[in-house]
């Protein structure tokens, strides 16, 4: 009561305001927040009256306690419990050993025996009134307490089942993973591919259910065991996310204030701006109740989040008049489509609206400073008339708890060693493409040890399915959501790393794997676009390979080449032409197969089509392996052997050797 005393002795507005506060039946704690307290110890004190009113007879120096809380200064309801119709035969038991014949009267008399319990705050609709916010918890509870649940997330990532479609090893393509055979024909110009060279296509990982579980608790301190038991956690940062309608109520209050028509009622509320917010309040009191219960200590720079919001059965009704007054509400934005045409896309409330769903205004700061702005008449007018007039709710909030930790990051390089794979889970008519995919086999190796609800593998590009990532592998991150466990150390990541090439039977391989950065994440996507890589094809010509030939393409330096959408890709890519460089070229015969095949090794800038470039696309890429050695080329196989660019805790590779 200290700091309350304090801020009263320094004005009486504040004792204005907190008379009408009394006289709507707040709650003690939002008592300290009207008067701008921001000490956690003041919020969590066992000394803290429960109700408005209680805290002015405290000021007042009177001790009735209970008794001046059942005072009803402006015709509401009483502060004490109701007597529920269950009850009745206790009051008529408690009627007959009285010996009085009145019921109201037993009743009566029944409450004298009972603890008052005050009635549901109408500013935090009984958020701040949970009887363990108080320190040791506090020995006043009852049927207005708020509900507590806890609320968890169940992932089909961690069902085993979902790596049974996978059939590694059973490819036809895993029968050739070595490389072409000798006397083989030529491959067709237009080879189906899952993804360009370029990796210009976005990552993908399959669709991952993610069902979300509500479970009641008795307690907070069973709330927060239950997270502790969810999570490797060695702090944690409380994340509170509230409903539009406890601003409403506020300003509902502002109004109120000005009503009075009194210079005191103007000081009431100009000092209402100056009180703690509802979320900050909520912070002060939650934090240090769920260190208790978590047993670690809060920090708001922790990736381990608990967020806090509640929902009431008056929330909607009392905020959706906000969404619908939003000017932008109905603006529709364009965006463009995968083929290069412009689409419009709809609003985010409009798709809601066709899937069901409502989408309810926050309590941010912009909501504040909206309703601040607004006449008394648009107000008036727009909201609710029991939110206007501040009524008791007939039952308090649900408070929900949920812990989530935020993404964290594994990198490393990856190889694709047999040809058949793509990069991401690809399907054509509900049947699978290729074995598997580089990604499924880094999640079915990587991901059971962090027990996560998704992720999303970012890699520097990507290869068809029908090229090999050999090398030292490409660069890749995994972004990790709401993992259980923590990042495992270097030592136990090298075992993750065995565990991805069983799970693919040796099709793909990682090597390097360590702990990464947002940093270095976005590095990644910025190098996507800036890196150079290194190929060797097996290309055919239907002449031998003469040196003329090996002289003209090692002679052949920063050629720029121009490439048109190739014709396999028009139908998902935008008809563009792209100016690219081919750095370096250097052929080779090769001694098995008949003449007419070598080996062409290749460094080129990212994005080049590199199939298209060698048999020209039927004109689409200009010029191509066969306008500069004049004659048809064809390719027949295509490795990457090296994405040029520093990654991870590697020492950057000076190119120039």
């Amino acid at each position: 009561m200290e700091p309350l005393l304090a801020a009263v002795r320094s004005g009486a507005a504040l004792q204005t305001l907190l008379e009408e506060a009394a006289a709507l039946h707040a709650c003690g704690r939002c008592c300290l927040r009207l008067a701008g307290v921001r000490s956690a110890d003041a919020y969590s004190a066992r000394s803290l009256p429960n109700s408005g009113a209680e805290v002015l007879a405290a000021l007042r120096g009177n001790a009735q306690g209970c008794d001046t809380a059942d005072v009803d200064t402006d015709g509401g309801p009483s502060k004490r419990r109701r007597v529920e119709p269950s009850e009745g035969r206790e009051l008529d038991a408690a009627a007959a050993s009285a010996g009085v014949a009145d019921g109201s009267a037993a009743a009566e008399a029944v409450q004298q025996q009972q603890v008052c319990t005050p009635a549901v705050c109408p500013l935090c609709l009984g958020l701040l009134q949970l009887p363990e916010l108080a320190c040791g918890g506090s020995a006043l509870s009852g049927s207005n307490d708020a509900q507590l649940q806890l609320i968890t997330t169940v992932s089909a990532l961690n069902d085993p089942a979902r790596y049974t479609s996978l059939n590694w090893g059973t490819s036809a393509a895993a029968a050739a993973a070595d490389g072409p055979v000798a006397g083989a024909a030529p491959a067709a110009a237009a080879a189906p591919a899952e993804g360009e060279a370029e990796g210009g296509a976005p990552p993908g990982t399959g669709t991952i259910a993610v069902q979300r579980q509500a479970a009641e608790v008795p307690s907070l301190a069973a709330a927060a065991a239950g997270i502790a038991a969810q999570f490797e956690l060695d702090s944690f940062a409380l994340e509170v996310s509230l409903p539009a309608s406890l601003a409403v109520r506020q300003q509902a209050l502002a109004w109120r204030l000005r009503q009075l028509g009194t210079p005191e009622g103007e000081a009431a509320a100009a000092q209402l701006r100056k009180a703690l917010d509802v979320k900050e309040a909520a912070r002060l009191c939650f934090a240090s109740a769920l260190e208790a219960g978590v047993g670690k200590p809060h920090d708001p720079k922790s990736d381990m989040r608990i967020a806090l919001s509640i929902s009431h059965p008056d929330a909607a009704g009392e905020s959706s008049w906000l969404a619908t007054t939003n000017s932008s509400a109905g603006r529709q934005r364009r965006g463009w489509g995968r083929h290069g045409k412009q689409q419009r896309q709809q609003p985010k409330q409009q798709q809601q609206q066709q899937q069901g769903e409502q989408e309810l205004p926050a309590l941010t700061d912009a909501v504040v400073q909206r309703l601040a702005g607004m006449l008394q008449a648009e107000f008036a007018a727009g909201c609710p008339q029991a939110a206007a007039q501040l009524a008791v709710p007939a039952a308090p909030a649900t408070v929900q708890l949920q812990g989530r930790r935020q993404p964290v990051h594994i990198g490393g390089r990856y190889l694709k060693l047999r040809r058949g794979i793509p990069q991401s889970p690809w399907f054509i008519d509900g049947a699978r493409k290729g074995e598997g995919s580089v990604t499924e086999a880094i999640e079915q190796g990587v991901l059971p040890s962090l027990q996560a609800d998704s992720y999303t593998l970012v890699s520097a590009g990507r290869e068809d399915i029908d090229v090999r990532m050999l090398g030292e592998g490409r660069p890749f991150i995994l972004e990790i959501h709401n993992a259980r466990r923590r990042v495992p150390p270097p030592q136990q990541l090298q075992h993750l790393e065995a565990r991805v090439a069983e799970a693919s039977q040796g099709g793909v391989a990682v090597r390097g794997l360590f702990a990464a950065s947002p940093s270095q994440l976005a590095l990644l996507k910025q190098g996507e676009q800036e890196k150079q890589k290194s190929y060797v094809a097996v290309c055919w010509l239907p002449r031998p390979l003469s040196e003329a030939d090996v002289a003209l393409l090692a002679g052949t330096r920063d050629l720029e080449v121009q490439q048109e959408t190739p014709i396999r890709v028009l139908h998902r890519r935008a008809n563009l032409c792209r100016p690219k460089v081919i750095h370096e070229l250097r052929a080779e015969a090769l001694e098995g197969p008949p003449p007419g095949y070598f080996a062409l090794h290749l460094r080129t800038q990212a994005g080049t089509y590199i199939k298209e470039f060698v048999h020209g696309d039927l004109g689409r890429t200009r010029p191509s392996l066969g306008d500069l050695l004049g004659c048809q080329a064809e390719i027949v196989s295509l490795d990457v052997t090296r994405i040029h660019m520093a990654f991870g805790a590697e020492p950057a590779v000076n190119d120039a050797a």
